[in-house]
């Protein structure tokens, strides 16, 4: 009895078991990464340990609430916790084996009720004299395992045997990953030998003539065939101006039931899914040539389960953190016992300092260099006056000039201050000087081929307009870039990212040139609808084309003679008439008015994002420091001057919130869309969770001061693109803001657990100094971390679950094992097994837990960056493709396992008392 219960109702078994499938899981994402999807599934989704895993964890999940008797000791938010997950894994069991997917195709003016599989199957045909049999046995066999085929099929009274002989790998034409399976057939003591291509979505048929009976046989997906059918009447692409990229596509159906006697018009695209009988239908990708889509198909009945599931852990995770007897309450008390210092910040002043250098592509042509060296300084305060002219994007926003150029440019060159212009500046030198512009390098390039490709230096970080030519004017890039479009965004690689990125910077370029961007002129009588230049002139009224006219070539005469003599009258005075011309034709529901103008300008302007890094960095060190002097001789003065800075501190994070929230209004959306948004809110959320939540600690204030400046920095290091730009159709969601803010705001508080470790682990190496008041601050900031661990795990978890609901109303599936959610639930594991480790760790708790809050963040690390340039899904920026591993991260590791084993040797602490 006392080995079931430590099998199937201890926390001695589950934490093992949490590890187990945390392991197991990771790996499945580097298999699935190097082998593909179904190598992964045959490994170990599919794979009948892991099923027995599931259940095992499932038992002792049920087994620990019995044996810990949650509900008779009135533990109602753990077992309310606890108890969710048990439906969940419920609900996931169901859709596992009772669920079903796949996908189906279509061409404009066809109907379909037949669908294609996910998963595989023999597919075998058997023409017995008049007699067809058709058989469907599933397989999850890979030329990445090791288990053999091995399965009779019985056609009436007659069977053979199949069994194979080995399968390996090789590539289709696209370089999709497929098996070779060599084999036999058994019949009637005659062996046959047997070849199959396929494992995958591309499987070909082998016919078999076994003395007289005909086998056809197929190794891949089946046809599936619906109750119903799908019509499509027709298949919408749209692209954004200029570019081949689409922005959106959606697929006009109608539903044939002739049973119910229902045909029902519908239009399917992203987070706009078509529900009937039990299936799902969403917008996946479409046809080549733009006349057929592909639908993907999901039956899942496990769904009500595991939103039951969801909503129970959304209410137990409140309920801990406000349990009157719950663990979170009780360290908060232990917290406020302690006589410790309120930690504060340093009011500094925002420096100025690139964080960037200047570019070095130095250009040959004098008269270029000369007119560039004018406009660089004679324009700079004209520029500023054209900033605020407005100007109408493509998705039909008013906005100043100033924020276009900034998109522009941060698209084009991925920073500012390039050639020491303004953004602004930039963009007028490539209207009004596009011949001299199209030979400057300043269209941003990453990978090696592409460089290659276009026959300029690897060496070259830029290349210009003209680099993108042949001399005979062609497109260097249009197959690339045509191949790149047609392939699904998680089959697109490193090369594939960086070809649509730089096609797209390409096409803005030649916008700007022709000024095909800049819609400034409303159209009379529909002020709504505003065109470029070159547009408006050819819209049909003769009388505007004309003042249109007068009024650029005006401008142009003057800006040119601006910049040559710092003459900028006339200029000024064209720029006055554009403007009115904009008063007096633009409908007045979308002209902005001055104060909305000078909001968005000060936003692109004070850059607070960029100007806090410093302050946020250089206060968490001076401030560490001064605590550091404390800890060994306490100063009434610097506690003085930490009272102070805690203010200024104060005042710092109401600027980050009000950048936020500046940046909110711009956009009109929430600010956690992209990567650089979700960094500003990680950084936001960590600042937060120091001044806020643990104000009474010095060194947990010093900690996410210091996580908020490194995350800002990150995100202004150039690899982020900083522009407010238009959601894909899968993020025109409502779940993304629940989403995106809870699950960053986790990696917040987990980073600061990761400081947090940090520094109680080198507060422990000078232990060997015999101080009383470092244990105390030790156990204080460990009670700190656990709090703020307690609080990102269940971030973390209702984030992470939450968008399995986000998912499911997009493109329904709420969980596929895509290698980012795959690594978040990975996350889920390793913290909830470090919260769980004072349950079997009797000593040295301290040492344990801030180690572990440190190796930990590491699953972070690669949930947030590993996932997206390592390994291939729907969250990658990479697709699997090899990058270099950062070799900081080498000095990181190295200096944390230094850290980890100096603070061993002095680890020994007494268990904190609650």
């Amino acid at each position: 009895m006392k080995i079931f219960k430590t099998l199937f109702a201890s926390l001695y078994a589950a934490i093992p078991l949490m590890g187990i499938y945390a392991a197991l899981i990771a790996i499945a994402t580097f298999i699935e990464n190097d082998y593909g999807t179904n190598a992964a599934k045959a490994l170990i989704y599919d794979a009948w340990f892991f099923n027995i895993l599931h259940l095992w964890i499932l038992i002792c999940l049920i087994g620990v609430i019995l044996r810990y008797k949650l509900l008779q000791q009135k533990k109602y938010a753990s077992f309310i916790l606890h108890f969710s997950f048990i439906i969940i894994i419920i609900g996931a069991g169901i859709t596992r084996f009772f669920g079903h997917e796949g996908l189906m195709h279509i061409r404009e003016g066809e109907s379909t009720s037949l669908y294609t599989s996910s998963d595989n199957y023999l597919n075998i045909i058997v023409l017995d004299g008049d007699n067809k049999y058709n058989l469907h046995i599933p397989t999850n066999i890979s030329f990445a395992s090791s288990k053999k085929l091995d399965e009779k099929i019985i056609f009436g009274d007659k069977s053979f045997e199949i069994k194979s002989n080995s399968i390996s790998k090789m590539n289709d034409n696209k370089g999709d990953p497929t098996s070779i399976l060599e084999g036999s057939i058994f019949y009637n003591g005659i062996e046959y030998p047997l070849t199959l291509i396929g494992g995958s979505q591309i499987a070909k048929d082998s016919v078999i003539d076994l003395n007289g009976i005909k086998a056809i046989i197929n190794w891949g997906p089946r046809m599936i065939e619906l109750p119903f059918s799908i019509k499509l009447d027709d298949f919408i692409l749209e692209r954004y101006p200029g570019s081949m990229s689409p922005s959106s596509y959606e697929a006009k159906v109608v539903l044939l039931d002739e049973k119910n006697n229902i045909e029902m018009p519908y239009h399917i695209y992203m987070n706009h899914t078509l529900d009937y009988g039990g299936y799902r239908f969403f917008q996946a990708h479409y046809d080549e040539d733009e006349l057929g889509t592909i639908l993907s198909i999901n039956n899942d009945p496990g769904k009500i389960p595991t939103y039951i599931g969801y909503f129970l852990l959304i209410v137990g995770s409140f309920w801990l953190i406000f349990a009157k007897n719950g663990r979170f309450r009780k360290l908060g008390k232990f917290l406020q016992s302690q006589s410790i210092y309120a930690l504060a910040l340093v009011a500094l002043v925002s420096i100025n300092t690139p964080l960037i250098a200047n570019d070095t592509n130095k250009i040959d042509d004098k008269a270029i260099v000369e007119r560039l060296t004018k406009l660089r300084e004679n324009s700079k305060e004209h520029a500023a006056m054209f900033g605020k002219l407005q100007v109408q994007d493509y998705q039909g926003r008013i906005k100043p000039m100033d924020t276009l150029a900034s998109e522009f440019v941060h698209k084009m060159i991925k920073k500012d201050n390039y050639k020491n212009l303004t953004n602004m500046q930039i963009v007028l030198g490539m209207i009004v000087y596009s011949n001299d512009w199209q030979n400057i390098k300043m269209i941003k390039i990453s990978t090696p081929k592409l460089k290659e490709i276009l026959g300029v230096s690897k060496d070259s970080d830029y290349v210009s307009f003209k680099d993108m030519f042949n001399e005979d004017g062609t497109y260097k890039l249009i197959n690339y870039v045509e191949e790149a479009n047609r392939k699904k965004p998680a089959e697109r690689g490193t090369f594939d990212k960086d070809l649509l990125n730089v096609d797209e910077r390409l096409n803005i370029a030649y916008g700007i040139f022709t000024a095909q961007f800049i819609k400034i002129f409303p159209i009379p009588e529909h002020g709504e609808t505003w065109l470029s230049p070159i547009d408006i002139m050819t819209f049909g009224n003769n009388d505007i084309s004309i003042k249109i006219q007068s009024m650029l070539l005006t401008y142009f005469d003057g800006f040119n003679k601006g910049v040559e003599s710092n003459d900028w009258s006339e200029a000024t005075k064209a720029l006055e008439e554009i403007i009115n011309y904009q008063k007096e034709y633009s409908a007045k529901s979308i002209y902005l008015d001055e104060n909305k103008l000078n909001a968005e300008i000060m936003l692109n302007k004070l850059n607070l994002f960029k100007q806090l890094i410093l302050p946020y960095i250089l206060i968490s060190i001076v401030m560490f420091i001064i605590v550091f002097i404390c800890i060994f001789k306490p100063n009434d003065k610097l506690l003085k001057i930490l009272k102070a800075f805690y203010y200024v501190s104060v005042l710092l994070l109401l600027l980050h919130l009000f950048a936020l929230l500046l940046r909110w209004y711009v956009a009109g959306h929430a600010p956690w869309s992209n990567a650089y948004e979700s960094m500003l809110y990680i950084a936001f959320v960590s600042a937060t969770s120091g001044i806020v939540f643990f104000r009474k600690s010095y060194l947990a204030v010093c900690a996410s001061l210091f996580l908020a400046g490194i995350s800002l920095l990150v995100a202004n290091l150039g690899f982020m693109d900083p522009q407010i730009g238009n959601l894909v159709p899968v993020l025109k969601s409502y779940w993304l803001n629940i989403h995106v803010s809870v699950i960053t705001a986790s990696y917040g508080f987990l980073a600061l657990c990761f400081t947090l470790g940090i520094i109680a682990l080198i507060l422990m190496i000078f232990r060997r100094f015999k101080s009383d008041k470092l244990d105390s601050i030790i156990n204080s900031i460990t009670v700190i971390n656990e709090m703020s661990m307690i609080l990102g795990l269940l971030l973390l978890c209702i984030g992470n679950f939450l968008g399995g609901v986000w998912a499911n109303e997009s493109w329904g599936r709420y969980w596929g094992w895509d290698a980012k959610e795959t690594w978040s639930l990975v996350s889920i594991g390793i913290y909830a097994i470090i919260i769980h480790l004072r349950f079997v760790c009797k000593e040295n708790l301290q040492y344990i837990f801030s180690s572990a809050s440190v190796i930990g963040f590491f699953s972070i690390l690669m949930t947030y960056y590993g996932v997206n340039y390592y390994l291939s899904g729907l969250h990658s920026y990479a697709a699997g493709d090899p990058m270099p591993i950062p070799k900081f991260l080498y000095f990181m590791v190295t200096g944390i396992i230094a850290i980890v084993v100096g603070a061993f040797f002095t680890r020994k602490m007494q268990k904190i008392k609650l």
